[in-house]
């Protein structure tokens, strides 16, 4: 699978589909990109885009979240940025932020309000799912059910979803 472009591709769903119709970074001052440590998993291979772009102000690190695929534990890589970038060079987590995709009980992707963004992000602490564009979780759905086919972002899915599950335990 080329990864780079197929990231590049589910990318564009998002040039236009947003939380909201305007800039909700206007409206917090952009506190999903403050701070020291801003940064957002990648998915199974984004990082090839990262790698093969090479775009200024991020850098790629390692994170605590693993996974097991084809008998192998793999470290989620965070992309780590300085709080300002070009924002058509913004990794998926950041495309689709506030929101995120689980895994439901059947395997299905359900789109949520991202629990960690609860502590930062207005449009997380009091929008509903149905205030946010139709179009943008639509969009998500879109995006994470052609990424779960492959079976390596199933396998990430399938462990990032208890990883968020443990966020809702505090968060709901």
């Amino acid at each position: 699978m080329n990864s780079a472009y197929i990231y590049l591709q589910i990318y564009k769903l998002f040039d236009k589909h947003t939380p909201i119709s305007v800039d909700c970074g206007e409206l917090c001052g952009a506190a999903c990109c403050a701070g020291d440590d801003c940064g957002m998993f990648l998915f199974p291979g984004e990082w090839e885009v990262y790698r093969l772009l090479s775009p200024e102000g991020f850098r790629i690190e390692c994170s605590d979240l693993t996974y097991t695929y084809n008998g192998n534990k793999i470290r989620t890589p965070l992309l780590v940025c300085d709080g300002k970038c070009d924002r058509f060079m913004r990794p998926l987590a950041c495309r689709i932020f506030p929101l995120t995709p689980i895994l439901d009980k059947d395997g299905n992707i359900s789109v949520i309000t991202d629990p960690r963004a609860k502590s930062l992000c207005p449009l997380a602490k009091t929008f509903y799912m149905n205030e946010y564009d139709e179009e943008f979780v639509r969009s998500i759905r879109k995006a994470f059910g052609l990424l779960k086919k492959n079976k390596q972002v199933f396998a990430f899915l399938q462990e990032y979803t208890k990883y968020i599950e443990e966020f809702l335990r505090f968060f709901n």
